[in-house]
Formats: structure tokens, C-alpha cells, sequence
């Protein structure tokens, strides 16, 4: 089945903002502002986690600890930011697997209990591990393609040819035109994976398993699939932009959790619906092939949508 890229949008915008859609993005705005005010907390003032120390030996200031609330140092702050949004990607992705289940299939007004409870931890567990191997993966190619393009340039660039490149806005804009190109190949393999977590939501599949039918089915659709990921993007960061240059940097980092909240749970239901083309028939999972329950995809006629 071809890829329409205007119904997948349009399909996508509607189903995010049916009941169960709005339900999803009312869920996912209050994890992440509860995951970005800890981020917030974290990385930026000591937290105490027990008593204040005190010097045995008067004069002794080693054996003093930082003042709770005080500004963190930048290396452990980063730290902290890592590990606090590693271990906030738990919370996240079990939202994100029931709206995969949820927007591909036909329900609009009722989440079903099988959407929720169906190997939830399972799925959560390799949706985390698959959108780790998605990334490493994206960004191991990127700057395999970036270094190795790099060098080479300027392996078989003469000095004059360099100090073009370096020194004239000309060159900067070359070398801006050549980073994109180096940067194809990733592009190629991010599009190629858009759909391991509708796999592992849907299909019950193990992280592999996800990666490989998730290339499987865009053979054919990557560039659709790209139109659709970027389509959603360009208002986004028009309004983050625009957001961070009016409002106090806090409310404005708030602010933009909410509409990147809002903007996530929109890309699932385009992607979803995208999914269900891609695959024609075979994307609705069925209960003789050891996927989720049939009766997750087959709701009353009286909860159908029209597509």
C-alpha cells in the first residue's frame, strides 16, 4: 500500500485530538513537567541527603560538604542531568506504548484496560532498550560519516583551499552544505527505525526484532516517512524559539515541556497512522499470529472513525 503523506497527517492531527488523544497528552504533559522539574532540581542545587557534616578538629574545613541549595558544578551537573533523564525515560515510554496501541488502532473514545496492562512492563522495557540502540546507532553513523568526511577534506585540501574554507563566509556555507550531505547515511538509518516502538507495542516484539521490522516496513516509504517527522518539527521550534525569547528563562523552560508534550503525542498519532499504511493489512495485528489481543483492533462498528 502507497504512503500518503497528507492522509497520515491528517489522520494523525485528528486522532490526537479525539478523547483518547487528549487523555494522552494530559497524562504524558504532567510526567514530563514532573520529569523536567526534577531535571531542573537536580542539576541545579545541592540536594542534602543527610545531615551536614561538621570539622572534628576546629579550623578543619575538609571534612565539610556543600551548603544545601548551592549552585552544582558544571561536570556534576551534567551528570546529574544524564542520569536523572535516563531513568525519566521509564516514565515516559509506558505513555508512549499505549498510545501506539491506542492510535493505531480505531479507539477514539475509550482506552481499553487490555491497551494498559498488556505485557506493559515488557514492552516498556524493550521500547527503552530499542530507543537506545536507535540513538547510539544514529549518532555512532553520523560521526563516523561527519570525522571520515572531514578528514578527508581536508586530507586532499591545499592551504589556500583551507584557509577558503575557514576563513570566508563562502566556505563556511560550503562546509554547512557538506556537513548535511555527510549527514544523509544517518538520516537514512533514523527514518529506517521511525517504527521499532508501534513493532514492540504492537507486535510483542523484542527490541531486534523491532529494528528489523521497522526497516522492513519503511522499505519503500523513507522518504514519506521523512516528510512526515519534519512537517510536525518546523512549528515546534518556531514556537520554542519564540517562547524562550519572551518569557524569564524558568516559565519558559516549563512552557516549552508542555508544548513539546503536546508536539510528541502528535508525531505518535501521524506515525501510527503512517504505521497502519505501511503495512496494509498486515500492521493490524491479529490473534492467530501471537500479537496483542484481536479485540484491541477490532472495536464496536459504533467506535470506528472514519479515515
Amino acid at each position: 500500500m502507497t504512503l500518503r503523506v497528507r492522509t497520515a497527517l491528517k489522520n494523525g492531527l485528528l486522532r490526537a485530538f479525539t478523547r483518547n488523544g487528549l487523555l494522552l497528552v494530559g497524562v504524558y504533559l504532567v510526567v514530563s513537567l514532573l520529569q523536567g522539574g526534577l531535571v531542573y532540581a537536580v542539576t541545579t542545587t545541592v540536594v542534602p541527603l543527610g545531615p551536614p557534616t561538621v570539622p572534628s578538629v576546629p579550623g578543619e574545613t575538609g571534612a565539610v560538604g556543600p551548603t544545601p541549595g548551592a549552585q552544582l558544578p558544571a561536570l556534576v551537573s551534567l551528570q546529574a542531568a544524564l542520569l536523572v533523564s535516563f531513568t525519566g525515560g521509564l516514565l515516559t515510554i509506558p505513555i508512549q506504548v499505549i498510545a501506539h496501541r491506542t492510535f493505531v488502532s480505531e479507539r477514539t473514545n475509550q482506552i481499553p484496560d487490555e491497551f494498559i496492562f498488556h505485557r506493559l512492563g515488557w514492552a516498556t522495557l524493550n521500547s527503552f532498550v530499542g530507543s537506545w540502540l536507535v540513538s547510539l546507532s544514529f549518532l555512532i553513523v553520523a560521526g563516523l560519516c561527519v570525522g571520515v568526511g572531514f578528514w578527508g577534506l581536508f586530507s586532499v585540501a591545499g592551504p589556500a583551499t583551507t584557509a577558503f574554507l575557514l576563513g570566508d563566509w563562502l566556505g563556511w556555507l560550503l562546509l554547512g552544505v557538506f556537513s548535511l550531505m555527510l549527514l544523509v547515511p544517518s538520516v537514512f538509518l533514523g527514518v529506517s527505525l521511525v517504527f521499532v516502538g508501534q513493532e514492540i507495542a504492537i507486535r510483542d516484539k523484542n527490541a531486534i526484532g523491532a529494528l528489523a521490522g521497522s526497516w522492513r516496513l519503511t522499505r519503500g516509504h523513507r522518504l514519506r516517512l521523512l516528510v512526515l517527522a519534519v512537517l510536525p518539527m518546523i512549528p515546534h521550534i518556531a514556537v520554542s524559539f519564540g517562547v524562550f525569547a519572551v518569557l524569564q528563562p524558568v516559565p519558559a523552560q516549563f512552557l516549552a515541556l508542555a508544548e513539546t508534550g503536546i508536539v510528541n503525542i502528535v508525531i505518535l498519532a501521524i506515525m501510527a497512522r503512517a504505521y497502519v499504511q505501511a503495512g496494509d493489512n498486515d500492521s493490524v495485528p491479529s490473534s492467530q499470529t501471537g500479537m496483542v489481543n484481536d479485540a484491541l483492533f477490532r472495536p464496536r462498528q459504533a467506535e470506528y472513525t472514519d479515515e
